[in-house]
């Protein structure tokens, strides 16, 4: 299962104002890395979503989620997470059209189990939109979705996915 609440926020300034409110109630973040990847989506037919996450270091991670339970700024998913090869990926996808890709840019920051993450999202049609999220168990993660929402960010409860679908005006959204 992935426990995540996702927010747009409007830039660097926001993460810093973020990450500052969070050290000021007992959480303080270190930045891990920073990771580029392209994601290439396809429909596989059941409501979920499946995900190719090509590294640019030639790295594969095939990603299938759905959507279990969402409750405000907090989504639940069903999620099966897996590297694998170029040929294990043509041979997935192999007659099928992805319906989505994007370039992300991606600052990692992490704490007690806790994982913040910083993407700068470029939808194929050049829209790029910034996002924070917060993993990690349940509790915590309702815990500073409620403090960022009490401190005027607006949580995002769709994925990436299917804000990108909108954008690219798909009634799957």
């Amino acid at each position: 299962m992935e426990i995540e609440a996702k927010f747009r926020i409007n830039g660097r300034e926001d993460l810093e104002r973020i990450l500052s409110l969070l050290k000021k109630n007992g959480y303080s973040f270190q930045k891990e890395r920073k990771v580029r990847y392209t994601d290439v989506y396809y429909d596989p037919g059941d409501g979920g979503a499946l995900r190719f996450r090509l590294y640019e270091d030639g790295r594969i991670v095939r990603t299938y989620k759905k959507d279990v339970d969402k409750e405000g700024g907090v989504v639940v998913r069903q999620e099966d997470e897996r590297d694998v090869t170029i040929e294990d990926m043509r041979r997935e996808v192999f007659g099928k059209i992805p319906i989505l890709e994007s370039i992300t840019h991606r600052e990692i920051y992490s704490f007690d189990g806790l994982k913040l993450t910083y993407d700068r999202v470029i939808y194929g049609d050049d829209t790029e939109m910034l996002f924070l999220e917060i993993e990690g168990d349940e509790k915590t993660v309702k815990r500073l979705a409620t403090l960022l929402e009490k401190s005027g960010y607006t949580s995002e409860n769709r994925s990436k996915l299917a804000i990108g679908l909108a954008l690219k005006g798909n009634g799957r959204a």
